[in-house]
């Protein structure tokens, strides 16, 4: 029998400049894939920006992450031409996918999102390399400034309004972009090990500096404001249409309480399945033109000597002094910051959300807090 020429078309080995060729393409391919997760937030994304004030121009950065990407593609068609894969990569992969999987379980999407923006990033490490991984950090980290909620945290702890708050954020895309060029024109890359160093710094800094005093807890505390107290007048106001469709499927009840010389306005949500219809206070009296000048989660003892941690938030509203007190509380404890609620809610469990608010008469912010105070601990 005569042996196949292995000259003839269609037989023998597949050539090593194919194989080659084909490699970056299924590189790129996979790295693209990684996106999944992302791109699975994207509905609710778009959500936002229609229905928060505060999101709605956060399309411009998921625009501006196209941009900065296509200046990292050089260095990243460069890289994928390695032929290993970058096993290192998984360790970043897999602390990304538990944060997902914890943001699907408590219903965070803001963690979803970051997480799933990294996670992104992660593959692209893996299948294209460490040169590409570094090449695209600029990219991923203007697609993290248009994650929801990142404008309302900007305001939240820098006590700024949100159109400064974008500003902030569109010169932090700004940076972005310009060390993207930076790299390009010296093709510098930073060792794994250096920046793996300086982002767990980082992160350790970033959630001393924003965890203080939102561990504060005591016993659960929910006042029945529907009792008759001496001194006090109590009276069920009816909600709003627009609270109405905004609590739909939450258990609602407001209520207007006076000494005689304060007045306090209290709204009490049963949390519902939905957790998103939650929010942070501060988010609700920005939205309502409010200017914050300080929210602080503090321990306050009542008179009756039972402590009850709160948001304690103090701001203008056209022109008026007013003081909240914010406060969350389940089965067994109360808590006082939103972050702590939201992180030991379950939909199994029944949780209740407290807001009451007064105006500050005189300036006299220590007698607008003693009233609330007192009210507080006689209901």
């Amino acid at each position: 029998m005569d042996k196949p020429d292995s000259n003839a078309p269609g037989t023998g080995p597949v050539p090593e400049a194919a194989s080659v060729s084909r490699l970056p393409r299924l590189r790129f391919a996979g790295a693209f894939l990684a996106g999944i997760p992302f791109f699975c937030t994207l509905p609710y994304t778009v959500h936002s920006w229609r229905s928060s004030p505060m999101d709605r121009m956060n399309w411009i950065f998921l625009l501006a992450f196209l941009l900065v990407a296509a200046c990292g593609v050089p260095s990243a068609a460069d890289s994928v031409k390695q032929r290993r894969y970058d096993w290192f990569a998984l360790l970043a992969a897999a602390a990304t996918a538990v944060l997902y999987a914890a943001g699907i379980m408590k219903q965070i999407y803001m963690i979803r999102i970051l997480a799933g923006t990294w996670f992104w990033w992660s593959g692209v490490w893996f299948f294209c390399g460490w040169k590409a991984a570094w090449a695209m950090i600029p990219a991923f980290g203007v697609l993290s400034l248009g994650c929801t909620s990142t404008t309302f945290l900007l305001c939240r702890h820098l006590l700024i309004e949100p159109r400064t708050a974008l500003f902030l954020k569109l010169g932090a895309a700004l940076l972005c972009a310009a060390v993207c060029v930076v790299l390009m024109l010296t093709d510098y890359v930073m060792k794994r090990e250096v920046f793996w160093f300086l982002l767990a710094a980082g992160v350790i800094l970033t959630g001393t500096l924003t965890s203080r005093g939102g561990g504060k807890t005591a016993a659960a505390f929910k006042p029945d404001l529907t009792k008759t107290v001496e001194g006090f007048t109590t009276v069920e106001t009816p909600l709003s249409e627009d609270s109405i469709r905004f609590f739909e499927g939450a258990t609602v009840h407001q209520y207007a309480v006076s000494d005689g010389i304060f007045r306090a306005s209290v709204l009490e949500v049963k949390c519902g399945d939905d957790i998103h219809k939650i929010h942070p206070a501060s988010h609700c009296l920005r939205s309502s033109g409010a200017e914050i000048l300080s929210e602080t989660v503090v321990m306050h003892t009542m008179p009756d000597g039972r402590s009850l941690p709160v948001t304690e938030i103090r701001s203008m509203l056209r022109g008026t002094p007013i003081l909240t007190f914010v406060w969350y509380t389940g089965p067994e404890e109360t808590v006082g910051s939103f972050y702590t609620f939201r992180r030991k809610w379950s939909p199994s469990e029944p949780w209740y959300s407290y807001q009451i608010v007064t105006q500050v008469y005189d300036g006299s912010e220590d007698a607008a807090r003693g009233f609330l105070l007192k009210l507080l601990s006689n209901y």
